[in-house]
């Protein structure tokens, strides 16, 4: 058996506090760049060929065709479903998610015989 590779397209933005930060109405929405450092080291050191690609919301332009799904949710849900995790524009995780239980999903998606590279 041959192994798979994947791309996991992880969608975030900066971590930023809307209301200001002395403000008690709301709290932070997006990531700290350790929480998106941590993310991607434990993906691509739990799914065997994993390739994990970081795409910052605020300065990526979407392919609506390629990536139906991940854009649906974010427009949605806004930056607080962030971190919005897809394969093969597929999304497999919306908010900050269960690592073991994702890694899981992500191992028997690698192992289908119909998952390919996304370009």
């Amino acid at each position: 058996m041959t192994e798979q590779s994947i791309t996991i397209r992880v969608y975030t933005m900066p971590q930023e506090m809307p209301c200001g930060p002395a403000s008690s109405c709301c709290g932070p929405v997006g990531q700290t760049g350790e929480e998106i450092k941590q993310l991607r080291w434990g993906l691509e050191n739990s799914v065997p060929g994993a390739q994990v690609e970081i795409i910052n919301i605020r300065q990526y332009k979407f392919s609506v065709q390629r990536e139906k799904a991940a854009l649906k949710v974010i427009q949605t849900f806004g930056p607080t479903a962030l971190p919005v995790l897809a394969v093969d524009g597929e999304v497999v995780s919306i908010g900050p998610p269960n690592v073991p239980e994702l890694v899981a999903r992500l191992r028997a998606k690698v192992a289908s015989p119909t998952t390919t590279k996304v370009v």
